[in-house]
């Protein structure tokens, strides 16, 4: 009978992550049961130091050694990231499109980057940053204006600025499946500059969801700061969506693509009160 109940309700995503964070550091301890308001117990995890933004089974292989997860750290290796030359691919009014083939973090993917600027006197009432930030990680504002998006949900926070987030996204253009990411995220104010990275978590802790693809995001990025007249964002994307696709065609309709999306973005922006 409890064989038969384990098959219809599947361990929880952070009883799973427990499980892999006592397995690799051979300890016992008591896993919290998670029920409706409460997910997991934050003394299990274990993080690499006091400063660490995320607890150690959440960091990709091959992330380590190659991004410091503190503050300091984190904001260091995204300013050397704007320091590199990127080839432009197309650029129209505002926008900037441009790739390097390959990153620090995974040399068989490209990474693209997506610069934006928007005049303030676009908007009715000029918004502060942090409704720039909480349209784009709010999920509730974010499913309002993004149709991309099926579901999104905060799993859980780790710390003040950092959580868990699941997100799908809808089917698209008829040859894309839905995909489905269990990502990391931290956003850091500094300087009156923000800083908003997510990368995914290790498949070992995924929930199975047969149902949806899955998709690995390596890196991604979004840099937030202003000036007396304009909003800038500096956006890094490198994923790894399990598409079938010519890398030709999905640039040619790159530009078009990010077009819309800022083009809901700022027009939802625009309507708050």
């Amino acid at each position: 009978m409890k064989e038969k109940q384990n098959e219809q309700n599947p361990p929880s995503f952070f009883e799973r992550l427990f499980r892999c964070c006592i397995e690799e550091q051979d300890k016992e301890s008591e896993l919290l049961k998670s029920d409706k308001n409460s997910t997991f117990n934050k003394s299990n995890l274990i993080f690499e130091n006091e400063s660490s933004l995320f607890p150690i089974i959440t960091i990709l292989p091959e992330e380590k050694n190659k991004i410091t997860f503190t503050k300091e750290g984190l904001i260091k290796y995204i300013k050397d990231l704007q320091n590199l030359v990127f080839p432009v691919i197309c650029q129209q009014d505002n926008v900037k499109i441009s790739k390097r083939n390959y990153s620090d973090i995974n040399d068989k993917l490209p990474i693209y980057r997506f610069e934006i600027v928007k005049h303030k006197l676009y908007f009715t009432d000029v918004p502060k940053i942090q409704q720039l930030v909480n349209a784009l990680t709010v999920p509730e504002q974010r499913k309002k204006w993004d149709s991309n998006i099926k579901e999104y949900k905060i799993m859980d926070k780790i710390k003040e600025n950092s959580e868990i987030i699941r997100i799908i996204t809808n089917k698209q253009l008829s040859v894309i499946a839905e995909k489905e990411f269990y990502e990391k995220r931290i956003g850091i104010m500094e300087d009156n500059v923000y800083y908003l990275f997510s990368s995914s978590i290790p498949d070992s802790n995924y929930v199975d969801h047969p149902n949806f693809g899955r998709a690995k995001n390596v890196m991604s990025i979004t840099v937030i700061k202003e000036d007396e007249d304009n909003f800038y964002f500096d956006c890094f994307n490198q994923i790894d969506a399990n598409i079938k696709l010519p890398e030709e065609f999905i640039e040619s309709n790159l530009l078009n693509k990010i077009n819309n999306f800022f083009n809901k973005y700022f027009e939802y922006l625009n309507k708050l009160e």
